[in-house]
């Protein structure tokens, strides 16, 4: 009798946890905009690389020409409400 009990205790709780799902955590993922150089002397700027905030993703976008020559700059986090800027 104490084991049964105790059986339909412990599947209870393991019902009642999968039905509660894991903790979803909040979306949160850091932004750069990106100053893209001719070469290593980082004198003449070729382009530059944009981060777009939407629901859950951060998405670049590239103006004038790509190059291995770079600073990031730290814009914020994109999160699931929008930009939260520090």
């Amino acid at each position: 009798m104490i084991k049964k009990i105790l059986g339909y205790s412990i599947a209870a709780l393991g019902a009642a946890t999968l039905a509660a799902g894991p903790a979803q955590a909040d979306y949160r993922e850091a932004a750069y905009f990106t100053t893209l150089y001719s070469d290593a002397s980082h004198t003449t700027v070729v382009g530059h690389i944009t981060p777009e905030c939407g629901f859950r993703y951060v998405q670049y976008t590239l103006d004038g020409t790509y190059s291995q020559y770079s600073e990031d700059e730290f814009v914020g986090y994109c999160t699931q409400n929008g930009w939260e800027q520090l």
